[in-house]
């Protein structure tokens, strides 16, 4: 399957680009904005990709930056790129604005990290899994809303068999493959699945476990985005953490916020079990749940 483009990246990854360039220009937002006749709110809302703006618009600010050529056309391209929908639109009001976010920038993510601590990861849950956790979630839902929900998760899956698709590294905590969303049936077919997909040589997931102690009270994603290749200018990775919330989201990518969440995960996968020991682990609690 091919790479799905992200227009959400894209427009990130602009705004992310006119603020270093201007930054380098030595140009203060509102000196930036009026130079090309607009007022500084309209340039805050670009540089915080709270808009995408119109590729003549990324032009006129280039030219002030003194980028032309080759590298000027190709952050015009990623404007113009910036502007399309993504594929997620269709699902509609299944996908409110909060979580778009996400589902746009997952979909380019070169690597995506997580913890989770309650339930197994949307990415490698099953159809059954999937439909049992929506049924029973906290804010009820109309059946029809259910199954929109289900195929937008399945749907999200796709990047796993994409021509480049990103490296999972998954840390899960007991307690999410204890928990019978579904029943047991439901939950063994889940973990058969999560040993399946721990064979991929792009997924790794690793199970901590009770005897770990503690671990961390909430779940979090860490998303890696890959840099553009020349001759765009910003060669710079960067990255967001997510937070899911009852109501909505939180976004992160402060290099505080970042350094601390990776920390965190790394902590995290080193208190947990290794690829072969996670894999026995589960093998017993789908025997243990048979019985």
């Amino acid at each position: 399957m091919a790479q799905r483009q992200s227009p959400t990246v894209k427009r990130r990854r602009l705004a992310l680009t006119l603020r270093q360039l201007r930054g380098r220009a030595g140009l203060s937002a509102s000196d930036a904005a009026r130079r090309v006749d607009h007022d500084s709110s309209w340039l805050s809302r670009i540089e915080n990709a709270e808009v995408r703006p119109h590729p003549n618009d990324v032009r006129a600010l280039l030219d002030l930056y003194g980028v032309t050529g080759e590298q000027a056309e190709a952050v015009i391209a990623v404007a113009r790129q910036a502007k399309q929908r993504g594929w997620w639109q269709r699902y509609g009001d299944a996908v409110p604005d909060w979580f778009a976010s996400y589902v746009g920038m997952e979909s380019e993510a070169s690597v995506i990290r997580s913890y989770q601590c309650q339930m197994v990861p949307g990415l490698l849950q099953t159809e059954d899994y999937a439909r049992a956790a929506f049924q029973g979630a906290p804010v009820p839902m109309r059946d029809e809303e259910v199954e929109r929900q289900v195929s937008l998760r399945l749907d999200r899956q796709a990047i796993l068999t994409s021509d480049v698709p990103p490296m999972l590294r998954m840390v899960v905590d007991e307690a999410a493959v204890r928990r019978l969303v579904g029943g047991a049936e439901v939950i063994r077919g889940q973990i058969a699945h999560l040993l399946d997909m721990s064979r991929r040589s792009n997924v790794q997931i690793q199970l901590l476990p009770y005897s770990a102690g503690v671990g961390y009270d909430g779940s979090f994603v860490i998303l890696d985005f890959p840099a553009l290749p020349a001759p765009y200018p910003d060669a710079t990775d960067d990255s967001m953490v997510y937070v899911d919330t009852l109501t909505g989201a939180l976004y992160m990518d402060h290099d505080r916020e970042v350094t601390a969440y990776r920390a965190a995960h790394e902590q995290l996968q080193a208190q947990a079990l290794g690829a072969v020991a996670t894999r026995e682990a589960l093998r017993k609690i789908a025997e243990e749940l048979a019985m």
